[in-house]
């Protein structure tokens, strides 16, 4: 397939890609050095941290679909030049996952280390107080990253990628900048925890103070803040709670997974911490390319140009693949560095290598079929045969993968991540048949 930047649809690819990209890029990079950090407070640390992570991510899964919902609907508002409209959604949109991200963040914070304490009995006892502190913290920090994530996809929807790079640069900064304080001062995670909150504030409030200045997307957000709309609401639920849904049952599948991992030792925990941590560099481009999908297909299928759409799909796919491959072999000359930085032991620095190599390759040739292609269906509002494809993958081939390879046969962590491999080839498989039975209105 040849590139033609003078190709319209190319350079406005290019032209909503650079920004996400950089975006996502600090965010992974700070990301990177921030367990740098925590790795040096200790093994458990780090473990205590990618624990909670993955329960954050489950949690967070509610508000950051109803945004997604929002996004979608707003970007074929937009596409229809329905722009009104599009102010209204918007507003509903950042009411509801403010809303459900605080509800969210008061459970966490007065039952987190119950759920710890459940979930996690393997863990050393270190490993679950270091993820108790995080814990705390990230529940707190809730209803900030509610508000932003709703209005960054408000966004994105009408094409502004540039305001959430911004946020996301100055999220980024404050956070290193106070981890880097608070740990040298000897505050260990709770430094690096309090560190995630000052920048979630921040990004959430910045992110907010940009749309309210809202001129130039194209509409401008009614001044009635406080009134939820049903009626509003309906077209956003029915993408956003589909989605919700996958989102969930995918992040609870990788809780289940944490669980397995949580008794497979320090050194393994350690291990796909790193692997997880630089695994968002590889996947950097594709990540980006999938964001910038919804933006483009939502548009274009509002506007009814069906076979823009179609040619997206295909284009779009292309190009995740491509990119993710070339930053695998990036990131593969410096592994040995890269994964040095992190100051693990031999034993988990060969874990480490391993779990990359097939990562890159699965990267490279499954993962924009089970990732990015599923973004451009939902941004036709097809929700819930995205959701019924990942949910049937994920309960037929991640978790009993993950036990049959990692448990029963005794693979350790690599069968863990043969569980997550197998999704992907089973994800991946069934989105690209329905990207191909997919049927547009007439």
């Amino acid at each position: 397939m040849k590139v033609r930047m003078a190709d319209p649809e190319n350079r406005q690819i290019f032209r909503l890609f650079w920004p996400v990209f950089i975006e996502l890029g600090l965010s992974t990079l700070i990301g990177v050095v921030s367990a740098i950090m925590v790795s040096g407070v200790g093994d458990f640390a780090v473990s205590g941290v990618t624990l909670v992570d993955t329960i954050n991510q489950t949690i967070m899964a509610v508000f950051t679909a109803l945004a997604a919902g929002a996004t979608v609907v707003i970007a074929q508002k937009i596409g229809a030049k329905a722009t009104r409209d599009a102010g209204e959604f918007a507003m509903q949109a950042i009411l509801i996952c403010v809303l459900s991200a605080g509800v969210l963040g008061l459970a966490v914070v007065f039952g987190g280390k119950y759920v710890l304490a459940s979930l996690y009995k393997g863990a050393e006892a270190n490993v679950l107080e270091a993820a108790g502190i995080y814990f705390l913290f990230s529940g707190i920090s809730y209803p900030f990253i509610g508000l932003g994530t709703a209005c960054i996809g408000v966004m994105r929807a009408a094409g502004n990628n540039r305001s959430p790079m911004l946020a996301s640069a100055l999220a980024n900064i404050i956070n290193i900048t106070v981890a880097y304080i608070l740990i040298w001062l000897g505050m260990g995670v709770y430094g690096a925890a309090i560190a995630v909150l000052c920048a979630r504030a921040v990004s959430g409030v910045f992110a907010l103070i940009m749309l309210q200045k809202g001129n130039f997307l194209g509409f401008i957000l009614p001044k009635k803040w406080l009134r939820l709309s049903l009626d509003i609401l309906k077209p956003i639920l029915r993408i956003g709670v589909p989605s919700g849904v996958d989102s969930m049952i995918f992040n609870g599948a990788r809780v289940v997974l944490a669980v397995f991992l949580s008794q497979m030792g320090t050194a393994a925990l350690h291990a796909n911490a790193i692997a997880n941590s630089l695994n968002g560099f590889i996947l950097l481009p594709g990540n980006a390319i999938a964001t910038v999908a919804v933006t483009l297909v939502g548009q274009s299928y509002g506007a009814k140009l069906y076979k823009k759409v179609k040619g997206y799909m295909k284009t779009l796919s292309v190009y995740c693949s491509a990119a993710n491959f070339v930053m695998f072999i990036i990131l593969f000359i410096f592994s040995d560095r890269l994964i040095g930085l992190y100051g693990p032991s031999e034993e988990t620095a060969m874990i480490a290598q391993r779990l990359l190599i097939a990562l890159g390759v699965f990267a490279s040739l499954v993962w924009c079929f089970a990732f990015c292609l599923p973004q451009t269906l939902r941004a036709c509002g097809d929700a819930k045969a995205t959701m019924f494809i990942s949910v049937l993958s994920l309960i037929a081939l991640r978790v009993p993968g993950a036990w049959l390879f990692g448990i029963h046969l005794g693979w350790g962590i690599y069968g863990v991540w043969a569980g997550m491999f197998l999704d992907w080839c089973g994800r991946g498989v069934g989105f690209f048949i329905r990207s191909l039975r997919f049927k547009f209105p007439q």
